[in-house]
């Protein structure tokens, strides 16, 4: 009677411990590659497109498939520029606690990445701050 009792609660706990490591490891992730995109664009002056898909290869096939990435770029060197990577928790995990009303549904990762831009957008030169 006891195993009828502990054992729900038991796998929950046990689902629930998967799925937040599973999602730390995603984030962690997710932060990492847009700090690496956001630098890659602020040195090498990269263009839009470069970034995204940059972004899109570090991140690898299962977090790419539905991410969404959004390039906000400084014009001249020292203005800030952003890199916003939003990746749907879905994707990240499997959906283990769903039956006890903690869905993944319609929940995203997202990191923002600011960096100072060190090349000039028009000249694709060195600035100095």
């Amino acid at each position: 009677m006891e195993l009828v009792l502990v054992l729900p609660i038991f796998l929950v706990l046990i689902f629930a411990i998967v799925e937040f490591t599973m999602l730390m490891s995603a984030r962690a992730r997710v932060g990492d590659v847009a700090r690496q995109a956001a630098r890659c664009m602020s040195i090498s002056g990269c263009s839009d497109e470069d970034a995204e898909q940059l972004t899109r290869q570090l991140l690898g096939p299962s977090l790419a498939r539905h991410c969404s990435v959004r390039v906000e770029r400084g014009s001249f060197g020292g203005q800030p520029g952003n890199i916003r990577v939003d990746v749907p928790m879905s994707d990240a995990a499997p959906d283990l606690l769903w039956i006890a009303g903690f869905g993944l549904r319609d929940r995203y990762l997202s990191a923002d990445a600011p960096m100072l831009m060190e090349r000039d957008v028009a000249s694709g030169g060195m600035q100095r701050l």
